[in-house]
């Protein structure tokens, strides 16, 4: 028998998701979310992650360094469309965050 979920279960499976998924990974929605109804390109994504990858990377701002910035980002982009968290267009490189996004990064735009 299958138990009815809790509004406290779907707190703990979202803690759980929260705490497993990479802080960059969750940067990517948070940004994503704040320009929740745009949808966002590769080279903008990577532009506005600069200072996460100032903090954990020690890249230089040469073109070699900038593609391996946007490798990086296209990798969580291409695992967060695959896990539903965003929808990642493959003929423009665009992203837009799902619902399943938003809610995961608990944005308010939800509640508008």
């Amino acid at each position: 028998m299958k138990s009815i979920p809790t509004q406290f279960s779907y707190i703990q499976e979202k803690a759980v998701v929260m705490e497993t998924l990479p802080t960059f990974l969750v940067k990517i929605l948070q940004i994503l979310a704040d320009r929740y109804g745009m949808s966002c390109t590769l080279e903008e994504l990577t532009s506005l992650l600069t200072p996460v990858f100032n903090t954990y990377t020690l890249l230089q701002n040469s073109i070699a360094d900038q593609r391996k910035k946007q490798a990086r980002v296209l990798d969580a982009l291409l695992l967060l469309d695959k896990e539903g968290y965003i929808f990642l267009s493959s003929s423009s490189d665009e992203s837009t965050i799902s619902i399943k996004g938003l809610i995961l990064v608990n944005n308010k735009v939800i509640c508008n």
